[in-house]
């Protein structure tokens, strides 16, 4: 079968969208199907990436937002022509316009809200306003626009998958039908692990401290990622821990302003930018702790990855993260927003290393429920049966 993939970002970008598609795209060639990618790039110039064993064809970011989409669904038109099927990741507003004229079988993986997401980042919410609220709340004709437009496009969608019973909720509040609806959860091939050095060994390869409590959030630095909630919490773990660090990879729209949050705590707080896949899960390896302060998640990526790295998680108690995390037994949830509790929570599993160990030794033992091989048979099935 052909494939036109249609990605928002795709690597070498981090993220969880980014490392699903490139872990997943080549072992569906190897299932026989061919595969052609479109997606966005941050240079100057858009062009054809040669670096992988099929086409990637990037639309750079730098265009502004109109001409960009026209763009970006014109460059779908054309890879898609000859296509059997468009799998869409999460980028569905110019797969579904090109499929206007395509009418071709489509299947979207949906993990978030769009609409909710973009008028977040461009200041048309009430601050703080979590994905839930938005979705009963009444709100200005900008937002309410984006609302059609992302309801119109999941449910053009011959099949939508999801990534948790919790996003399923979400598009099925949008009018998309039970029966169109796949929950297959996000996985890990835990081969990619088997080399992971011990603690001691991570921190000298990533120059850390040998003995100073660690601290690590690996999120994009957008708002909903409650990074700057992160940053509040670390003196109550100062009080009691005093050169306990954060260090925090990733980066974002948010990274100015965190970082000026951040002057007051001198070098207890690092932002590491843009990490490589390896380094994260070194990182991760290094870490006392992986502390997830989000208010949303449709079901986190980077907790599977601490987890399969044996690194104890504390999370907040939200979205597709509670699908994830038993609180007390596969790690510790703390109540969205709430600093103190968090805090507390990481205190805990410093404070008592025999309590974070047995978190992450039993949340590695139930990672069997995310297995990478159930992932690929579910999402091949789903994208044959929308073929049919």
């Amino acid at each position: 079968m052909r494939l036109c993939v249609v990605a928002g970002s795709f690597h070498p970008e981090v993220g969880g969208p980014s490392t699903y598609l490139h872990r997943l795209l080549p072992a569906l060639i190897e299932r026989g199907h061919h595969v052609t990618v479109v997606t966005h790039t941050d240079a100057g110039r858009s062009g054809c990436d040669g670096s992988f064993s099929y086409p990637v064809y990037r639309v750079s970011r730098r265009w502004p937002l109109p001409p960009r989409l026209l763009l970006f669904s014109w460059r779908v038109l054309r890879e898609a022509w000859t296509a059997d099927l468009l799998f869409v990741s999460d980028y569905g507003l110019p797969a579904a316009l090109a499929n206007l004229l395509l009418r071709k079988p489509m299947v979207l993986k949906n993990v978030s809200d769009f609409a909710w997401e973009f008028s977040t980042r461009h200041g048309w919410l009430p601050p703080g306003e979590s994905i839930d609220e938005f979705q009963l709340r009444r709100h200005g004709w900008r937002v309410r626009m984006l609302q059609r437009l992302r309801a119109w496009y999941v449910r053009a969608a011959s099949v939508v998958i999801v990534p948790s019973g919790y996003i399923g909720a979400l598009v099925a509040g949008w009018g998309v039908a039970v029966e169109r609806t796949r929950v297959i959860r996000n996985a890990l091939d835990e081969r990619q692990f088997a080399s992971l050095p011990e603690q001691a060994a991570a921190r000298a390869l990533c120059g850390l401290p040998a003995t100073d409590p660690l601290l690590l959030t690996a999120a994009r630095l957008a708002p909903w990622k409650g990074i700057a909630g992160i940053i509040r919490a670390l003196p109550r773990v100062q009080r009691r821990f005093p050169d306990a660090r954060l260090l925090i990879a990733g980066d974002g729209p948010e990274r100015a302003e965190l970082q000026a949050l951040a002057t007051r705590h001198k070098d207890a707080v690092q932002f590491l930018g843009m990490q490589s896949q390896q380094r994260v899960h070194h990182l991760m390896r290094a870490a006392d702790v992986f502390v997830l302060f989000s208010t949303y998640e449709g079901l986190p990526h980077t907790v599977l990855e601490a987890m399969t790295c044996r690194t104890p998680v504390v999370a907040s108690a939200v979205g597709g993260t509670v699908e994830v995390v038993t609180d007390g037994r596969t790690g510790l949830l703390v109540p969205i927003g709430d600093e103190e509790a968090l805090g507390a929570a990481i205190c805990r599993v410093l404070k008592e290393p025999d309590f974070g160990r047995a978190l992450a030794d039993r949340a590695h033992g139930k990672l069997g429920r995310f297995s990478w091989e159930q992932l690929l048979a579910d999402t091949e099935a789903a994208l044959l049966e929308a073929a049919a």
